[in-house]
């Protein structure tokens, strides 16, 4: 029996450490990449490959909580492209395929790697 709970909390510990890798350790800065989208030379979205926040130009209604998305954080930097950019968003299964889509509707994608996030802020 002690061999059995020994295994299963091995396999348990194999687990998280596979769920958790892009965490760090407690307090410790982990890189990101975040993506500028651009069109004619103008920043249109900023996004960043963790699952969070849609944030849009526009104010949100009193109240409101922001939109979550389960594979990128994204916000929103010219209310005439938002509409467009939410159609190729809709249309991706991650945040890779949703960049090419861009780059392919002829929006340019400029990596920087320069975002940083605590640990503790999971």
């Amino acid at each position: 029996m002690l061999l059995s709970v020994s295994r299963l909390l091995t396999y348990i510990m194999a687990v998280m450490l596979v769920v958790f890798s892009n965490v760090g350790w407690a307090g410790e800065k982990v890189l990101l990449d975040t993506y500028v989208v651009f069109l004619d030379n103008r920043p249109v979205l900023r996004v960043v490959d963790q699952p969070g926040a849609l944030t849009s130009t526009a104010l949100p209604p009193p109240g409101t909580q922001p939109v979550r998305h389960p594979f990128l954080t994204a916000s929103a930097l010219d209310p005439a492209e938002e509409g467009r950019l939410s159609e190729f968003l809709s249309a991706s299964k991650n945040t890779l395929e949703f960049l090419e889509h861009l780059r392919q509707a002829g929006y340019g994608v400029r990596l920087e790697r320069n975002t940083k996030r605590s640990s503790s802020n999971n």
